[in-house]
């Protein structure tokens, strides 16, 4: 038996598991990020572009859903500090 959760970890499959689903939304989200950047900063050179404006309007749906079904990508602290992290005191 360890004291801390990360000394087992490795050994978890389900934490494997997670960790590797929890990365493949945040890398999702972090490419709509990007291309939503991309897609405004486009709009400010030529803002009557009808294109654009829909792509905007798609990509903000989807990062809007991905908010809501995974409140944690917006929350300041990393979701492993806030499950994993040994309590203070």
């Amino acid at each position: 038996m360890c004291m801390w959760f990360y000394d087992e970890a490795g050994e978890l499959e389900e934490y494997r598991i997670i960790k590797k689903e929890i990365r493949a939304v945040e890398r999702e989200y972090a490419e709509l990020l990007n291309l939503l950047g991309k897609v405004r900063l486009s709009l400010r050179r030529d803002p009557q572009n009808q294109t654009l404006q829909i792509r905007q309007s798609y990509l903000e749906k989807r990062v809007k859903h991905l908010e809501e079904k995974f409140p944690w990508l917006t929350w300041e602290t990393p979701i492993e500090v806030a499950l994993f992290s040994p309590p203070h005191g």
